[in-house]
């Protein structure tokens, strides 16, 4: 029980200094193996060489230092009867130690070196002692999730008091394999959008045109204005004559924002694929540098497979996800706004791998704007969506 008890007092106090530091960082797990070697006599003579095993907890403080609580457990094999025959044989050797302390990534934010340091209870047979130990390790990533591996090195210190029969205190080392759930990698920084330069003030009074209709007050006639009611440029395209300018694989067409990849979602999963961040990035940079175009709607979609009150629930994340990461890229959040039809309206007709992949999508409606002189309209969605229903939670599908 007491053991126990130490254990919950030390999270307790792990917690208590993530609290103040107010990290924003993911815990991390960390679990070793280990060959453990004693060191010192009586030990040495004693015991041979044995295995180790932790298990532990850290709640980062920054992405270089974070606090942990540690639980192991150590065996020793007895080898040799005691020096002095008037000492008791006590077998095999058995330490289970619940320490705290700090982990520290000095020069990488993933994997790369470590050092850390802990200090706490050990359970040693049936006494009860204070220890202290140090590791140090080098971690490599393994592949493109938040598993790291490699070796390390350490030292367990187990004290014993002056007036125990034996003083010396233990001293074991270890050596073995580290695994962890490391830090995350964080996404390339965004380089913010250039703001055109203002045109210089004209010398002249400008002449009044002859008035036409011009309804997003461009300057491009609603009747040549391919974007009639989003302000953009003229250009000698019919397809893109008075829409916003186009950015690398992004373009205006209507009252919708197109893009020239595709968004991936792995099946049944909402999560939007680590390969299609750039886009993303680009549809964030395109929208920031167009302050004109004041909301726009985020619509997600899912396959046919499933059933339709799923696929709705699915559909729904799929397009909260988008906008997640369109605000981490710097959309500012009330410009978005988030709606999911499931497989209503597929993109693509057809029943094999290649359509279904074409129909879990998310498309981006332009629903309110600015005009020249700025005043805000809402506009009319092009083609009014199945409106969505309230439905019990999805079950398991694949769409």
């Amino acid at each position: 029980m007491r053991l126990f008890a130490l254990a919950a007092a030390s999270l307790a106090a792990t917690l208590s200094l993530a609290r103040v530091a107010r990290s924003a960082e993911a815990v991390r797990w960390h679990l070793d193996g280990a060959g453990a070697l004693p060191l010192g006599e009586p030990q040495a003579h004693e015991y041979g060489i044995g295995a180790a095993g932790r298990l532990g907890l850290e709640i980062p403080f920054s992405r270089a230092l974070g606090g942990q609580l540690e639980v192991g457990g150590l065996w020793l094999p007895h080898t040799n009867a005691p020096v002095d025959p008037s000492i008791a044989n006590h077998g095999d050797g058995i330490a289970l130690p619940v320490m705290i302390g700090l982990r520290a990534r000095p020069f990488f934010e993933v994997a790369g070196p470590w050092i850390d340091a802990n200090a706490g209870y050990v359970r040693s047979g049936d006494l009860d002692r204070f220890g202290f130990e140090a590791d140090l390790g080098y971690d490599w990533r393994l592949g493109t999730g938040r598993c790291d591996l490699g070796p390390y090195v350490g030292y367990l210190q187990i004290v014993q008091p002056k007036d125990a029969l034996r003083p010396e205190d233990a001293h074991v080392l270890f050596v073995g394999i580290h695994i962890a759930l490391g830090a995350e990698r964080r996404p390339p920084p965004v380089i913010p959008a250039m703001a055109p330069p203002e045109p210089p003030p004209p010398l002249l009074e400008p002449v009044e045109p002859p008035r036409v209709v011009d309804r997003d007050g461009d300057g491009v006639p609603d009747s040549d204005d391919a974007c009639p009611d989003v302000p953009g440029v003229h250009t000698d395209d019919p397809k893109t004559n008075g829409c916003p300018p186009a950015g690398d694989q992004v373009h205006v067409i209507k009252d919708r924002i197109e893009y020239d990849d595709v968004i991936l979602f792995d099946t049944d999963q909402a999560h939007v694929h680590h390969a299609s961040w750039p886009i993303l990035q680009k549809l964030a940079q395109f929208i920031t540098a167009h302050p004109d175009i004041e909301e726009v709607d985020i619509t997600g979609y899912t396959d046919e497979r499933g059933s339709r009150e799923h696929n709705l629930a699915l559909s729904q994340a799929r397009a909260v996800a988008v906008k997640e990461r369109l605000v981490f890229f710097g959309v500012a959040t009330d410009r978005l706004t988030t709606i999911g039809y499931g497989e209503s309206r597929p993109r693509a007709e057809g029943h094999s791998e290649s359509e279904w992949r074409q129909n879990r999508r998310a498309e981006f409606i332009i629903t309110k704007v600015k005009n020249a002189q700025g005043e805000s309209t809402s506009l009319p969605q092009s083609a009014p969506p199945p409106k969505p229903q309230s439905t019990p939670p999805p079950k398991e599908g694949l769409p």
